[in-house]
């Protein structure tokens, strides 16, 4: 086998050539693996996006469904109410009502935090890092008011199958659960809201179709107290429509 030994350097002009190829070489190097790198964080950050934008998208239309039932909402709640006055000023007693009905909604929020876990906030804009991030700080928020929302519905729903005539403690109960089923019903209204006009800036938006198949699911539940939110608008009633 014939071995070949490396020339002799005759100059300093040979030697610079000789470390500028060296040089180049390494650079160019360099330069690919920042490209392959480059390449590869720009498919997570889309494959993340995608998946968030998803995920906004069921919530959005989770939100638009909620929105479409609060005129529903404030009639049970008021009808509520004002027999628990008349129970509490005339003594009458109260008739087994319907269930007053908020359906539970996931809120869903994993793949933001995938993103999260993945590093992906650190390789897109901060302009779009802010939209996504208060966007989904109203799913959370929906998420974590859920629990205690289902907790005086549940308190409410006792009237379905006990009703009558009331000792005054369990009407004062559910006074205070009426109190906090109004509440958690304003909060959950703006929240929704707010999550739509927030998504908007992402780009997310319900198609025609998306929201004629949320009010149908809307009617289906609640009736012809249905009506399309107009989304310009705070929901009536919210601390953003009174300002």
């Amino acid at each position: 086998m014939e071995i070949h030994k490396p020339k002799p350097v005759r100059s300093w002009r040979e030697l610079l050539s000789e470390i500028a190829v060296v040089v180049i070489g390494i650079a160019i190097a360099l330069t690919g693996e920042q490209v392959v790198d480059e390449l590869r964080w720009a498919h997570k950050v889309r494959e993340a996006e995608d998946a968030m934008r998803r995920e906004l998208t069921e919530d959005t239309r989770d939100a638009f469904f909620r929105l479409a039932s609060e005129d529903c909402a404030r009639r049970d709640l008021d009808r509520i109410e004002s027999l628990l006055v008349a129970s509490r000023d005339r003594g009458a007693p109260i008739p087994t009502i319907a269930r007053y009905a908020r359906p539970l909604r996931p809120w869903l929020g994993d793949a933001w935090e995938n993103a999260r876990a993945l590093q992906i906030p650190g390789h897109i804009s901060q302009r779009r890092l802010t939209a996504y991030s208060s966007a989904y700080f109203f799913p959370a928020m929906l998420r974590n008011v859920q629990p205690a929302e289902r907790q005086a519905i549940s308190e409410l729903n006792t009237l379905t199958v006990n009703a009558g005539r009331l000792a005054p403690a369990e009407r004062n109960r559910l006074f205070v659960a009426l109190i906090k089923a109004r509440e958690f019903d304003k909060e959950t209204a703006l929240a929704a809201w707010y999550l739509i006009r927030q998504t908007q800036t992402l780009g997310v938006r319900l198609s025609p179709g998306e929201r004629r198949e949320e009010m149908a699911r809307a009617r289906a539940l609640h009736g012809d107290c249905v009506t399309e939110p107009d989304l310009a608008k705070a929901p009536e009633g919210s601390s953003a429509a009174e300002s």
